[in-house]
Parts: C-alpha cells; sequence; structure tokens
C-alpha cells in the first residue's frame, strides 16, 4: 500500500489496473483502497494549499522530538 500511495503521490497519472490489482492480491479491499487514496489526495490538496498562502509549519515534528 505505501508504494502504491507514493506512486499516486508523486504521479497519480501514471497509476494503472494493475497496481490496484495488486493491493487487492495484497488482502486489501476496495474500501480500503478506495479511503487511501482518499487521504493522499487530501493530504496534498491541503499541503498545496497552505504553501499557496504561506501558512507556516506548525512545529509538530519538533514537539514529537521533545516528547520522546
Amino acid at each position: 500500500m505505501l508504494d502504491y500511495v507514493t506512486k499516486v503521490t508523486e504521479a497519480a497519472y501514471r497509476t494503472t489496473a494493475g497496481d490496484v490489482q495488486l493491493l487487492r492480491d495484497h488482502g486489501w479491499t476496495e474500501p480500503q483502497i478506495a479511503e487511501a487514496v482518499y487521504i493522499t489526495a487530501m493530504f496534498a490538496f491541503f499541503n498545496r494549499v497552505a504553501d499557496a498562502f504561506g501558512i507556516p509549519p506548525q512545529g509538530y515534528l519538533e514537539m514529537n522530538a521533545v516528547t520522546k
């Protein structure tokens, strides 16, 4: 699944029916595959909107490092 969503992120137009069939062959269900695509697309959308409006990173990674 991670290879697939990476492909969706980097070049969604290159995804094929064979990519989706491979996920099915590994036990992923249609709703799971669809949700992975939706989540991946939404993160890309939100990142582009944030970048377009110049919204700075919120420091979540830094906060996580402090709490470890």
